[in-house]
């Protein structure tokens, strides 16, 4: 063996000038690779398909319609009481109604929550359109959900939520990884977020005509017939604060045109990685190839002396290794590459995916040279006329 190490060692000095510029190809390559992985949105886009995909599933048979809303900024909303009592109706007694309050982050919460994204309240029908009714251990009129990626809530913890009037709530359960759901054209993850089905009324209560300013724009009518969307719209006009235009895009359509936008990031970060992929590898396996070529001589001669073939592969896959971990163990060791996978600690599976991938080039790259020195008859080699 340190025979071999003392021959992998030559190699190296003699090819010196290539392994530099090797090694500085790799070490582009990998730090382009980190960046795709942890900033192109290949994860979330391939998950926000798959969502959308079963988000379609639900509501195949649905037309939900939306509205555009025009928000008068000089007036403050007015709600009286035929007028709260339709809209309770509408949500908490209908059948085809649901809307969101997105911004229900009580004061301080993030400070408690860090890795909280924000809060959700969701009323009406919401959960049987998304799917969400699934996750309800027994009938009660408030649920509260944590999205897959909080950490600093775990079910069964106590929150304290609302604005004006405060109410402590035991989470219910964790939702899987890609929940999701749509507002209007807008797709929504929850993965770091806090979801709340509750009624009309309650969210009201504890959030008083706040709440209002989002529930009455974010409307969704199932299904509706002319006469309930006049209604919804003579009612939010009567607030002084909005103007409601019923929304001629098709939800579905919405759902085609996102998914087409999510899988085309997808086929992108494909080829992207692929074409890369190829390129380094094809260049590697050309200079393994000529390394082999202008050692043939030596080669030859090592076996006369007694070398095996397989002494002579393993000094080859050796090099192999040490080209291979070199650039790696450089871009490891980097302080900023390391600062940033400690910040962002869900991207160590970056790490992971590239040790695969070196994995996989040191063994694709030695068994191709292997192949090509046993093809070579190198005592034949020995006596052409050179």
């Amino acid at each position: 063996m340190p025979v071999l190490i003392k021959l992998v060692l030559k190699d190296i000095r003699k090819n010196k000038w290539k392994i530099a510029i090797f090694v500085f190809q790799m070490l582009v390559f990998l730090f382009l690779l980190m960046l795709a992985l942890a900033r192109f949105p290949i994860i979330s886009q391939g998950i926000k398909a798959i969502n959308i995909i079963k988000i379609s599933n639900l509501i195949r048979q649905q037309e939900i319609m939306s509205f555009k809303d025009y928000m008068n900024i000089w007036s403050e909303i007015y709600i009286d009481k035929d007028m709260y009592y339709f809209f309770e109706d509408l949500f908490d007694k209908g059948d085809n109604a649901y809307s969101v309050m997105e911004s229900a982050e009580p004061i301080g919460f993030s400070d408690r929550f860090p890795d909280v994204d924000g809060v959700v309240f969701a009323v009406g029908k919401f959960d049987e359109v998304f799917g969400f009714d699934k996750y309800k251990p027994e009938p009660k009129e408030t649920y509260v959900f944590v999205g897959a990626d909080v950490k600093t809530i775990d079910v069964g913890d106590q929150i304290e939520l609302g604005m004006y009037n405060k109410q402590t709530y035991t989470v219910d359960a964790r939702l899987k990884k890609g929940e999701a759901y749509l507002n209007k054209t807008h797709y929504r993850s929850l993965d770091n977020k806090v979801l709340v089905l509750t009624s009309f009324r309650n969210t009201t209560t504890l959030y008083q005509y706040v709440s209002l300013r989002e529930l009455i724009p974010n409307i969704h009518l199932i299904n509706p017939d002319i006469q309930q969307i006049d209604q919804v719209i003579q009612m939010a006009n009567r607030t002084k604060k909005f103007a409601l235009v019923p929304w001629e895009v098709s939800l579905r359509d919405v759902i085609k045109a996102t998914f087409q936008q999510s899988f085309l990031w997808v086929m992108l970060f494909a080829c992207f990685v692929v074409s890369m992929c190829i390129f380094m590898i094809c260049g590697f396996i050309s200079s393994i190839y000529m390394l082999i070529d202008h050692n043939f001589v030596e080669y030859a001669v090592h076996q006369i002396y007694g070398a095996t073939p397989q002494m002579l592969y393993l000094r080859i896959i050796l090099f192999v290794i040490f080209i291979v971990l070199l650039p790696a163990a450089i871009f490891y060791n980097v302080p900023d590459i390391n600062d940033f996978m400690k910040v962002s600690p869900e991207l160590k599976w970056v790490w992971w995916f590239m040790a695969i991938f070196l994995f996989i080039m040191v063994v694709l790259v030695s068994v191709l040279a292997i192949l090509r020195l046993s093809k070579k008859d190198l005592t034949e080699f020995l006596r052409r006329d050179r």
